[in-house]
């Protein structure tokens, strides 16, 4: 490069005297030998802390209070770990390419597509780990280094590494120039970019030719010249020419003639250019400023969200090259994060740099060891180390817990499905770290038994100063030992939150809450009440059902301990009500005057109970009888739909000759209306035949449609929830409204096919739907039951309480878990008492049975539920909080009520479609009951069998036995409920409880927790699915 056009230009060092080394170390570089006035390196590495020089108060003098905390400030941060590798771009220009990123999974640069590829936890070759220790065993080690910009980090990094005889004099400016060379990221712009010099991007590298044009100029020298270290202090020479170039073209060739020598000899030749950190620096800061702005609004802010705040940068640069004959490594840990915007793909701080070159021959992968520190890096155990390590050696011993701690695969030809499932390779490095836990705690244990009795004494000393032990959480069902001291503690946990309750509601997500939960809720209220006017010839109906879901669930939003649950009709009290009905037909008793009774005794019981606390007693409910319970009631909910079907059939046959049928049975009773009316003359009476009753063509297959067609679009919307089609918010939205979008579609349907169908019968306006009284008493029929009769209603009373007492606390069981984060506490005593109130009213006005519906309840809270959004890729989202608000709740009951007066539309949609809704709820139940899952297994080889706790943990034959018992106790279950001593289901029902207890003399511990504990495995990729969450649909 030399001519004699050119003019070398030195940069003099500033006026103030320099210490003694720094003046050796500047006569050292202005000798041409570079063996003369070489510092004494030793043959061992050695860890550099730059900061941390002899004498600490120089250094105070040096740099203020601040700065000095932030230099020794190691406390662990967040990281992004971003792998650069040195290629050829097509124009056949060096360049840094972004490889790979860690947020906190791997993510690759996928080729050809320019973009990252799946997030997937990485998998390292162990030869490539065991070269990383190697490397940092001989290679640099920067602890602290305070430098502010890259090019004094890169200048600093060569000098050391000269110094650890890790390269020649020689190599310095052009592995500078390397280390200088231009970033490209993935999804970078590659558009047109309008610029006066012609360049489409800027590298420290292109500075040079930047200078040539702005020599002459006359700037002035960069301000960070004066202020800069030791580094910069140090003088270098810049080759520049005498002519500038005056046009883009030249300026692109002059560029082009500084790229980097990939050859021995071309550095040879071009090894009398050095790099004067002055120029380059001043340089760097005008391309830098109006640069970084410009990376900053075209960097992807999604993934900034996925970042945590205080993270840090770990850039790992590595690549082969042809003039180095040696690999030559660096790890550098700055003093402070500084922003490097021209490296990192994302504008934040950068702590730590990898730096690996080296020979393309040499037996390195470059690319695995690159993974291999990024992974260390992005590994909390590892980087914790790395911020807080004091030399090499605890970076080594870093490794070496990594190495302990990770589990390799042997090599062979096999396939994913001959991998142990995750579950149990996480529990084997959990059985690895737990022995080792061991071992210190043992070692520990020893010398602690051989202190001294004084010392014991300080320790226990030294133990009382201590603070004080944690306060255990509250367990709501513990007993206090007082008179109604549940419901006491409810009140003092959960009121002081009451004006809480309602100001949290005031937000977007409570009132799209709102909107979801309504239609929930009245397509279950249309449901049962539908159902229920036809199990009550009428008694009880729809009309009641949507006006005291409004009465009941205001009531209990505004008292309630936990008022995230939805009250409302549910099957297993639809099914009392049926039993009940018979009772007082075959007693001749009214049957609203009963239920009346029955809701003043459940007031009784509900007050006695909660006395003497005992909602503790849902605890000896466990998996064995909710899945028998569970399972009895979707067998029920599945069996509705064919009986009503066979029904259907039998009402409105198949016929060949349907017409002529029809005509003759419409004739014979117009001719019996005609006979009626010439009986008596004096009166004029219209008789209209109940067409209803008569066989109606295409009714019986239009049904079947119907209710098929219901159960498919609710069942298949289910599904589609978890799909990969659309997005996330299309998806749930489309199957949280599965069941009503079902509803609209088949009463459309109806409306457009003329075919006769029975439809909801709803009276007009705001009344029952018997003609009769609001209040019960006011109708007669009280005088139906005997004085001991009203005792008697005890009995039922009891009954009914117990399937509130079970839906309810399992409902709030299930939302109640650690893992929803609820903070504003629950009330399971006092939630019951509130309940059974309801229900006494409800009897006072022949309204259905209210109870907390566990399904519309956990929907209703994971509407509620914020889900994080600034995870990082590959992880799943996590709960931030719940808004635990009492004002959704209370809206979903109201708007259920003012629904009574859209009667006319009400009395559009047909019953079967309600039967499909019967359907969809059964059938979805089974896919959260573990029984169910058993059964299946009963009819499956045993290889076929999956790997879940209750298969692996027990033998075949005992799991089989504890499935044949739970299918004893539905098959009592079933045969009581379908004799005369229905009503007395919920007393078998907690009959299995003792029966649980037993099974102790038949299975050890470990057995009964996997069969009885253990909850069903749900895909971690699905979204929860509610049915599965709840057991009784």
């Amino acid at each position: 490069m030399s001519g004699s056009g050119e003019r070398r230009v030195s940069v003099a060092p500033g006026e103030e005297p320099l210490p003694e080394v720094d003046q050796d170390d500047l006569a050292t570089h202005r000798t041409d030998d570079p063996h003369v006035g070489r510092h004494k390196t030793d043959k061992q590495p050695s860890t550099v802390h730059v900061a941390r020089k002899e004498g600490g108060d120089k250094l105070q003098n040096i740099l203020s209070e601040g700065t000095y905390k932030k230099i020794y400030d190691h406390s662990p941060h967040s990281v992004f770990v971003q792998l650069d590798e040195l290629l050829c771009n097509p124009e056949g220009e060096s360049e840094w390419q972004e490889r790979a990123r860690w947020i906190k999974y791997e993510e690759d640069r996928e080729e050809g597509s320019d973009r990252w590829g799946k997030p997937h936890v990485a998998s390292l070759s162990f030869h490539s780990l065991l070269n990383l220790r190697r490397c940092l065993e001989t290679g640099v080690v920067l602890l602290d280094l305070d430098e502010k910009d890259l090019p004094g980090v890169a200048y600093r990094v060569v000098e050391n590494m000269v110094t650890s005889q890790l390269i020649e004099e020689d190599d310095k400016p052009v592995v500078m120039r390397s280390l200088l060379l231009r970033h490209r990221h993935v999804h970078e712009d590659k558009g047109f970019r309008f610029s006066i010099s012609g360049r489409k991007h800027a590298s420290y590298t292109s500075l040079q030719s930047l200078w040539v044009e702005e020599a002459g100029a006359g700037r002035p020298r960069c301000s960070l010249c004066s202020a800069s270290g030791a580094c910069r202090r140090h003088s270098a020479h810049l080759i520049v020419r005498d002519s500038p170039v005056r046009n883009l073209a030249d300026q692109r060739r002059r560029r082009s003639s500084h790229a980097l020598p990939m050859d021995r000899s071309e550095r040879k030749k071009s090894s009398s250019a050095a790099i004067d950190m002055k120029e380059v620096e001043y340089l760097a800061s005008t391309i830098i400023e109006g640069s970084q702005d410009e990376l900053r609004k075209g960097h992807n802010e999604s993934i900034m969200k996925r970042i945590p705040e205080d993270s840090e940068a770990t850039t790992v640069l590595v690549g082969a090259v042809g003039f180095l004959e040696q690999p030559t490594i660096a790890f550098v840990r700055l003093a402070q994060g500084i922003l490097m915007p021209s490296i990192t793909e994302v504008p934040i701080p950068v702590r730590f740099m990898f730096i690996l070159l080296g020979p393309s021959d040499a037996d390195l992968d470059y690319h695995e060891v690159g993974r291999s520190i990024s992974t260390l890096m992005s590994n909390p155990s590892f980087h914790s180390i790395a911020y807080k390590a004091d030399d090499r050696r605890e970076l080594l011993s870093g490794i070496n817990e990594f190495l302990d701690d990770s589990i390799v695969l042997p090599p062979g030809d096999w396939e994913r499905q001959a991998l142990l499932p995750f579950e149990e390779l996480r529990a084997k490095s959990e059985q690895i770290r737990k022995r080792k836990r061991d071992a210190i705690e043992k070692k520990r244990a020893a010398s602690i038994t051989e202190k001294s009795p004084s010392d014991e004494k300080k320790a226990l000393l030294e133990a009382e100063k201590g603070s004080p032990p944690p306060k255990e959480p509250d367990d709501p069902l513990s007993r206090s030992g007082r008179l109604f001291g549940g419901v006491i503690r409810d009140i003092k946990r959960r009121y002081p939150h009451y004006m809480s309750d309602f100001t949290d509601a005031l937000n977007g997500q409570c009132a799209a809450a709102t909107i979801f939960m309504y239609f929930a809720a009245l397509s279950s209220a249309i449901t049962f009440g539908g159902l229920l006017a036809e199990k009550t010839q009428g008694q009880i109906g729809i009309s009641e059902t949507l006006v005291f879901t409004c009465a009941g669930g205001i009531l209990f939003a505004l008292l309630a301990g936990q008022p995230m649950m939805i009250t409302g009709a549910t099957g297993p009290l639809l099914l009392l009500d049926d039993a009940l009905n018979g009772f007082c037909q075959s007693y001749g008793f009214d049957f609203l005057a009963a239920r009346m009774y029955c809701g003043l005794w459940m007031i009784v019981i509900a007050l006695a109970v909660a006395s003497v606390e005992g909602s503790v007693a849902v605890k000896k409910i466990t998996r064995f009888t909710e899945d028998i319970f569970a399972f009895l009631i979707s067998l029920i909910f599945i069996g509705e739909p064919i009986t009503n079907i066979i029904s259907v059939y039998r009402n409105h046959p198949l016929g060949v000759d349907y017409c002529a049928f029809q005509n003759q049975t419409l004739n014979d009773t117009m001719l019996d209306v005609n006979g009626t009316g010439i009986l008596d003359n004096s009166t004029t009476v219209t008789v209209t035949p109940e067409l209803p009753t008569l066989p109606r063509p295409n009714t019986a297959l239009f049904c079947t449609i119907l209710t098929l067609s219901t159960f498919i679009i609710a069942y298949y919307l289910r599904i589609f929830r978890n799909g990969k089609f659309l997005g996330r918010s299309a998806r749930r939205a489309l199957g949280d409204f599965g069941v009503p979008i079902a509803i609209v579609l088949m009463v459309g349907v109806s409306r457009l096919v003329p075919v006769w169908t029975e439809t909801l019968r709803v009276p007009a306006g705001l009344s029952p739907t018997a003609d009769r009284s609001w209040l019960v008493p006011a109708n007669p029929g009280l005088e139906t039951i005997p004085f001991w009769a009203m005792l008697v209603m005890a009995l039922p009373a009891l009954m009914v309480y117990i399937i509130v007492f079970m839906e309810t606390h399992i409902a709030e069981l299930i939302i109640d878990k650690p893992e929803r984060r609820l903070k504003k506490g629950s009330g399971f005593h006092m939630d019951i008492v509130i309940m059974s109130m309801v229900n006494g009213v409800c009897g006072m006005f022949g309204a259905p049975w209210q109870c907390v519906a566990t399904v519309r309840s956990v929907s209703h809270v994971s509407a509620l539920t914020v889900m994080s959004t600034t995870h990082a890729p590959g992880d799943k989202p996590h709960i931030v909080e719940v808004k635990e608000q009492r004002l959704t709740g209370l809206l979903v009951s109201f708007l259920c009520g003012i629904s009574v007066l859209a009667s006319s539309w009400l009395r559009l949609v047909p019953m079967a479609v309600l039967f499909g809704v019967f359907l969809y709820m059964g059938i979805s139940a089974l896919g959260g009951i573990q029984f169910w899952d058993r059964c299946i297994l009963l009819l499956k080889p045993v290889k076929h069998h999956p790997q879940v706790p209750y298969v692996r943990r027990v033998p075949t034959l005992k799991m089989h036995m504890f499935t044949l018992i739970q299918l004893a106790g539905i098959c009592i279950l079933f045969a009581v409920k379908s004799s005369r001593f229905s009503l007395a289901l919920p007393f078998f029902l907690v009959m299995m409880v003792p029966l649980r207890m037993t099974l102790v003399y038949l299975f050890t511990p470990l057995q009964l927790r996997a069969l009885d504990g253990a909850q069903k495995e749900i895909d971690k990729d699905d979204e929860p699915d509610f049915y599965e969450e709840a057991p009784l649909p």
